[in-house]
């Protein structure tokens, strides 16, 4: 056996550049045959061993490089095959996910969705809820184009989180359905999804789960040289026209971004007709200085957002709609630094000062009827280690209210502290996380103008809040299965408590309950999952059971005076539904699954079912606001540089319906989406066409407060056109390593 092993031949050689003849580092060397290989080292020299005496196939291959194939015939012991000319190649690749530090996440509950890439391009919407609204368990409340708002599992509202890299984002969209999201997702990179245990390292009110969104691929991204980002596009059911530019420039260990967003959009059009006062103009800036250290990174952003929409008239309401402005300005801090203590190897600091501001005029009045403005300061500190989170969080907000809208000013200081642990037992993984906060209220009882209720009432109010969460995660074979349960405690908003006054652009007088105690909900949820080489499987059920439910509802359609209704606004008959805020018994449950299956190379099928149900337990009846089914089935063909996809969106009749709803039909809806991308060395240009509701359909949306008024937007035709520069980039790992 010796004498035979030493006649078994070596390949050496140098791999190099073809531009300047560098020494490449790293470059694999493969032979398929006969499975073996190895690496190139630092002077591009390399060496494979124990082949035998025979005609060898080799394959050189190194990111960012063309192949190179080679046929050798081994007739001697040394084989030199001197140098290996490589030569540069565009990267070619739908989708990396880089993150230095990803091995400190916590693992992934089934059901949590990440939608980034080639994904979030094609179904990128002005609004976040229209972006995310194919996904499992997702649906929208509206009130016109501008104010769309994503409805998760049946919750709405601050149900679940909405947060802007890891922090709350700051504007009033969570507390009523007229205040538009300041997100325009033209501007962000990816959105995702999160549920269990790690949805508390956000925040308390987290039943629903927790919907985080960012501008940045991946927040460690370093440039080595000027990177650019461009995007623009139209609309043709709103004439909207829209761009966006992004820049980084690199100057040794700093980093500057800049980036602005331009949005125009005319009227919602619907198969039938215009809905007038839709209308929607955004514009938007950024700028951001980043300094990267050996074993630290810090980063100071400046935004400023300007929007100004309308709500459309009703005869509920404003007969002739409601002008709506919104500023945002926002200064964050983040720092981020590797450490070594105690098990933990990173520490964050994010600090962030918000300044918002939310004005509604009659149509065609000059002074505002209703003024909301708010400033907060936030400050959290997160410690992360392998299977561990421990973090604080201080906020303080300051809200005023002014014009008719009679809520009382009202300050808010809160202090929250919060962990999760992760332990491997056996071919299990338990993570178990909790959440303990204090908030305290405090109004302001000067100047009162109420008359729903008593202005002794109006007093601090101090909410102990606990949540906490246990999950099971087991991985086999091709399964994945999740299993959780969650208490959460959510507190009552300024408005719940204290709001006594007409709310213009939600066409309601809203009334407060200022005795609301915590909203206590008691949740349970099971994910299985199954993969296959051709595709994957997921199945979700979920159960969540409320004794005090806060919902506001509406008092009563009669017209019986000052009892269901108040004598305020141009409406048809000049008045306002009261709108009464109460707290029920209440259940939630559901069924999600969904789909993937590669038929071919190049075809794919992809589905999904999503079931929301809500029982009103106090009253015995279903539970208000609560979405139809849906179910979605697509077929995707890739034909690389262009794929095509037609999706077909089935929407049930939804007639499971709360006190003073009405019934909403079933619809069937079908869209195709087609792209188009080129790669060069420096460049690359991606288009994207899509037609939506291809078949006109008259259709309407459940859980629009507009359903009375007219259908849902036509047959849209848009068109994006994105382009990015191509610039390598290394990020700082924990070890100091580069990639």
């Amino acid at each position: 056996m010796g004498l035979l092993w030493a006649q078994d031949g070596n390949i050496t050689g140098i791999v190099l550049t073809a531009e300047d003849q560098t020494p490449i580092h790293g470059a694999n060397i493969y032979s398929e045959t006969l499975g073996i290989g190895t690496v190139s080292q630092v002077d591009g020299s390399f060496t494979l061993n124990k082949l035998p005496k025979d005609t060898v196939s080799l394959t050189f291959s190194m990111i960012g490089f063309k192949d190179v194939k080679t046929i050798v015939v081994i007739n001697e012991l040394i084989y030199d095959l001197g140098n290996i000319i490589m030569f540069k190649d565009t990267l070619k690749l739908d989708q990396i996910n880089v993150e230095a530090h990803h091995e400190l996440q916590p693992k992934d509950f089934v059901s949590n969705i990440v939608v980034s890439g080639n994904k979030y391009h094609t179904n990128l919407k002005s609004s976040l809820a229209l972006t995310i609204k194919e996904e499992t368990g997702l649906a929208i409340r509206s009130i016109g184009q501008a104010t769309t708002q994503p409805v998760l599992r049946g919750y709405s509202g601050d149900r679940f989180l909405l947060t802007e890299d890891g922090l709350s984002i700051g504007d009033l969209s969570n507390t009523s359905i007229d205040h538009a999201n300041s997100l325009d997702m033209a501007s962000f990179n990816n959105v995702r999804i999160i549920r269990g245990p790690e949805a508390l390292l956000f925040g308390s009110n987290t039943i629903g789960g927790v919907i985080n969104v960012s501008r940045h691929a991946n927040s460690e991204a370093r440039f080595s040289k000027i990177h650019v980002m461009a995007l623009t596009g139209i609309e043709s059911s709103n004439k909207s026209v829209f761009g966006n530019i992004t820049a980084y420039i690199p100057i040794n260990n700093h980093q500057l971004r800049f980036s602005s967003l331009r949005r125009k959009t005319g009227n919602q059009r619907t198969p039938v007709g215009v809905l007038d006062n839709t209308e929607l103009s955004n514009y938007e800036v950024t700028g951001s200085y980043s300094y990267f250290g050996k074993a630290n990174r810090s980063t100071l952003t400046l935004e400023q957002i300007f929007m100004d929409y309308g709500i459309p008239g009703s005869y509920e309401g404003h007969i002739d709609g409601v002008d709506i402005k919104m500023k945002k300005n926002t200064q964050k801090f983040n720092y981020h630094q590797d450490i070594s203590f105690l098990g933990f190897q990173i520490f964050d600091i994010d600090q962030r000062f918000i300044n918002y501001e939310h004005t509604e005029f009659e149509k065609g009045i000059f002074n505002p009827s209703v003024i909301m403005n708010q400033d907060i300061f936030s400050i959290q500190s997160k410690f992360t280690g392998i299977n561990r989170s421990v973090g604080s969080l201080f906020q303080y907000r300051d809200f005023q209210a002014g014009g008719f809208y009679w809520t009382p000013d009202a300050k808010e200081l809160s202090l929250a502290f919060f962990g999760l642990f992760e332990k491997d037992l056996r071919d299990l993984t338990l993570q178990i996380s909790s959440r303990l906060e204090y908030l305290i209220v405090i109004p302001k009882t000067t100047s009162l103008y109420l008359s729903n209720f008593n202005p002794k009432e109006i007093v601090n109010r101090n909410f102990p809040i606990f949540s906490t969460a246990i999950a099971i995660l087991k991985n086999w074979e091709n399964w994945k299965l999740s299993f959780g349960l969650m208490f959460t405690e959510r507190s009552p908003s300024i408005e719940d408590l204290y709001s006594d006054g007409p709310h213009l652009g939600t066409y309601a007088y809203e009334i407060g309950d200022p005795k609301l105690g915590l909203e206590k909900t008691m949740g349970v949820e099971t994910s299985l999952e199954h993969n296959t080489s051709k595709g994957k499987v997921r199945f979700t059920s979920f159960f969540n059971k409320s004794p005090n439910y806060h919902i506001s509802t509406k008092m009563g359609d009669g017209y019986e005076p000052g009892a269901d209704w108040i004598e305020w606004g141009s409406g048809s008959s000049g008045w306002l539904y009261k709108y009464q805020m109460v707290g029920l018994r209440s259940r939630i449950y559901g069924f999600e699954s969904n789909f993937s299956y590669r038929m071919t190379k190049l075809i794919y099928f992809h589905g999904s079912v999503s079931v929301s149900k809500g029982d009103n337990l106090s009253e015995n009846q279903p539970l208000s606001y609560m979405p139809p089914d849906k179910v979605l089935l697509s077929t995707e063909m890739n034909l690389k540089p262009v794929s095509a996809e037609l999706k077909l969106k089935k929407v049930l009749l939804q007639s499971r319906l709360g006190e003073f709803e009405t019934k909403t039909d079933g619809f069937l809806l079908v869209d195709l989406h087609a792209s188009y991308t080129n790669h060069s060395s420096k460049i690359t240009h991606k288009i994207i066409l899509s037609i939506d509701n291809i078949f006109n359909e008259v259709y309407y949306n459940h859980l629009s407060k507009t359903k009375l008024i007219m259908p849902e937007m036509g047959r849209s035709i848009s068109i994006q056109y994105r382009i990015v520069s191509v610039s390598y980039t290394h990020l700082t790992l924990p070890t100091n390593r580069e990639v």
